[in-house]
């Protein structure tokens, strides 16, 4: 199961939350980069955003809570 990621499609000028999405890496002088891309439900344009390197979600230690 995807985690649902932002996107926002500069065309509309609005951001939208999907899990349909596809995992690209691109490769950078830096080293690989990898992008999520999702369609716009708003213009049908390609949108970009970072994808997370784990697909799940982090857990927060106890410490964070005392």
């Amino acid at each position: 199961m995807k985690r649902p990621l932002r996107f926002y499609d500069i065309a509309a000028g609005k951001t939208f939350v999907t899990d349909q999405y596809e995992v690209v890496e691109i490769k950078s002088s830096r080293g690989a980069v990898r992008l999520a891309v999702a369609k716009s439900p708003y213009t049908g344009n390609e949108c970009y955003s970072f994808a997370p390197k784990r697909p799940e979600i982090r857990s927060a230690t106890l410490n964070g809570y005392l």
